[in-house]
């Protein structure tokens, strides 16, 4: 019986999977979401699952997909939200989250506790059924937390402005955390006779809840981190604990101290995306978020297809009777919603990176609920300890709910952005885009020079094929004038960025050079993008005193050599890497500027700073030149064999050399650049 119930699973998954390929292939170039579609699909074979099928074969089928419906709550809990929420946390702009911290909080807590309270109080004026202030505050819960898998799966789908969605993913993150900690504390309430919960009670336990949360998921984090930095391009171990530790973590949060798993994976992601991204092998981070990116598509489309069931299947057409309360609920918590981040507009907009009125009205419509929701309320339903009918009230409405605002509002949401101008790029970095399309335009003309001139392509209609070219850009028209200097300014220090990352995974960075740059990029796009001065670069290109001055002490005088020789690595390595990096950006520069004082203001700039980095490295080789030798061996030696290793990877692809060869050789060179980098912590 228990195998037959593990092949049926086993079906459901595979068959749903398949389904949600199918699906993804007939709406791609619709105005359709993915999620919301599969969400339909869901009930749509939930509702035909009552039907008698004659077919063996179907009948199999449908015992899994009603095996699957009837799933206990807790794997969406513990199975599908830890991997969910780590792959969103993980592939957020950090430091972008970082600068928006202030107003994501704002909204994930006073504005969830808001939105529960006034939940809370329209159930109990709304609805008959004679709740207690407990259960409405549950419900209120249940229903207040925007859904990180339901928000997220839609803004990637049709959001291409970073802020907006790493403000709307980041709120869905951590007010997820909020709902599950306070439902579970209203929960106690309602089970519990003698239950009591005071507001400093309530205040306590959640502080103590989240800090721990935050403390595991650090923790974890920091000892994962030191063993992932003393591997050396090991793939397999890399991406099997980036998948093993989110489940770690919510599982020592949830069970062992009872504290925020949601926190836990989100500091876990979050970490690992900031500081701990150099620590990864440069070589495994592009296979790392594919299978991130693979299995989210994957879990996704398994949520929503289950989420469909439940709903479904568990919902009676008798619930319908209630039809109208789940009207005036649903439109409550919009209007809520609205009241709530109306309110906050004052602060929000002076606070993080600001907010716009267009934005602020996303925010609201974006407040999708779903699994997080279902999984709670499904929670509640099984509860034996509960009232069967409050149980069904509850699933009905949050159900409803649930299918409501990913139907309703998720698949508008594409209508309202267009309505606020929200899907197209701002209009500086429009005009600034429309010079990135010439410039690709430009190169689409020399190799169609190219293929004009080519004797086996005489025969080519050039008129047909210009017409089906997509990077011809027209020039950007736009009737105001547009100060471009900050997005121009924004757009640079961002391929600077980029380029220190390209050199990193090519191994001609080390992690923590690269980390010393990315860091000063990161500084100067706050606020107002600012190419010249770099303070945080000039404060780090300082031997520590204490290091010179023991150098020759009996007991750390060894340590205090190794740390000013490691410093004078960084130092040397990373003005290197700001020297390339700068006349990389004056070679950039003049093919995305607008308007000549512009060009002229930024070639001055990223002048000094060219001029900066290469003082830096005169006064090296002048200052210690007893190791100039040493550090400029080092680092010529891993470059040479970083080219190697590249060289072996493209003979492989071509065939020129066996795969078996191939992983002998590329062997043999991350073995001498593993005694390298040991013998260069040695000296």
């Amino acid at each position: 019986m228990h195998m037959q119930m593990t092949l049926q699973l086993l079906v459901f998954f595979v068959v749903a999977i398949i389904l949600g390929i199918l699906l993804r292939r007939l709406l791609k170039n619709t105005a359709i979401p993915y999620s919301v579609a599969l969400l339909v699909l869901g009930m749509l074979i939930g509702s035909v699952l009552d039907y008698e099928l004659q077919s063996p074969f179907l009948h199999e089928l449908k015992s899994s997909f009603e095996l699957a419906s009837q799933l206990d709550a807790n794997l969406i809990m513990f199975i599908f939200l830890p991997a969910l929420v780590f792959e969103s946390a993980f592939s957020l702009e950090v430091h972008l989250f970082k600068r928006m911290f202030s107003q994501i909080a704002l909204l994930a807590i006073p504005g969830m506790v808001l939105c529960t309270l006034f939940t809370a109080a329209l159930s109990l004026t709304v609805l008959p059924w004679q709740w207690s202030i407990g259960t409405a505050l549950m419900f209120g819960t249940i229903v207040s937390a925007t859904d990180p898998v339901a928000v997220v799966a839609l803004l990637k789908e049709m959001c291409s402005r970073a802020r907006l969605q790493t403000l709307i993913e980041g709120e869905s993150l951590l007010n997820d955390g909020t709902a599950i900690v306070l439902f579970t504390l209203f929960l106690t309430l309602v089970t519990q006779v003698d239950a009591e919960l005071s507001t400093l009670h309530v205040i306590g336990e959640f502080t103590r809840v989240v800090s721990i949360g935050v403390i595991i998921g650090a923790l974890v984090a920091g000892v994962s981190l030191l063993f992932i930095g003393s591997l050396f391009n090991d793939s397999l171990i890399e991406i099997a604990l980036t998948l093993v530790l989110p489940y770690l973590v919510f599982y020592l949060s949830e069970h062992v101290f009872h504290a925020s798993g949601v926190v836990s994976v989100v500091t876990l992601a979050l970490i690992y995306a900031g500081p701990g991204r150099t620590r990864f092998s440069p070589e495994v981070m592009e296979h790392l978020h594919h299978f991130w990116h693979t299995l989210s598509f994957l879990f996704n489309t398994l949520i929503f297809i289950l989420v469909g069931l439940v709903v479904s299947t568990r919902l009676g057409l008798a619930d319908l009777a209630n039809w109208q309360y789940l009207a005036v609920i649903f439109a409550g918590i919009l209007v809520i919603r609205t009241m709530v981040i109306v309110g906050f507009m004052p602060i929000l907009a002076r606070i993080g990176i600001g907010l716009t009125k267009e934005k602020s009205i996303v925010l609201i419509w974006g407040g999708l609920r779903g699994a997080v929701s279902l999984a709670l309320a499904l929670i509640v339903a099984t509860n034996e300890s509960l009232d069967i009918q409050l149980r069904d009230q509850v699933l009905f409405l949050t159900a409803g709910i649930v299918v409501l605002t990913i139907v309703v509002n998720g698949s508008s949401m594409r209508f309202v952005m267009a309505k606020l101008g929200l899907d197209k790029l701002p209009k500086a970095k429009q005009k600034t885009f429309a010079k990135v399309q010439h410039k690709i335009a430009n190169e689409i003309v020399l190799v169609r020079e190219k293929l004009q001139q080519d004797e086996h392509l005489k025969s080519v209609n050039w008129p047909a094929v210009d017409n089906n070219i997509v990077t011809v850009a027209a020039p950007y028209k736009e009737e105001e004038s547009v100060d471009t200097q900050v997005e121009y300014q924004r757009k640079l220090l961002e391929s600077e960025r980029q380029f220190y990352w390209n050199q990193f995974a090519k191994g001609l960075l080390s992690k923590d050079a690269t980390h010393l740059l990315i860091g000063a990029i990161e500084r100067a796009l706050d606020g107002t993008p600012q190419i010249w001065p770099r303070p945080s670069i000039a404060k780090h290109w300082q031997i520590p005193k204490w290091a010179t001055q023991c150098a020759h002490f009996p007991i750390v005088g060894s340590y205090a050599r190794a740390t000013s020789y490691k410093q004078h690595v960084i130092i040397f390595e990373s003005a290197r890497g700001l020297f390339e990096a700068s006349r990389y950006i004056l070679e950039l520069a003049p093919s995305l500027s607008l308007e000549k004082a512009q060009l002229e203001e930024v070639l001055e700039q990223v002048s000094l700073v060219n001029q900066f980095a290469d003082n830096t490295l005169n006064g090296f080789r002048q200052n210690s030149p007893h190791l100039v030798e040493q550090v400029e061996s080092y680092l010529a030696l891993r470059i040479l064999l970083n080219t190697e290793r590249k060289k072996i990877q493209e003979l492989t692809h071509e065939g020129i050399i066996s795969e078996v060869d191939a992983e002998k050789l590329i062997e043999e060179v991350e073995l001498k650049m593993h005694e390298n980098k040991k013998q260069s912590q040695l000296l």
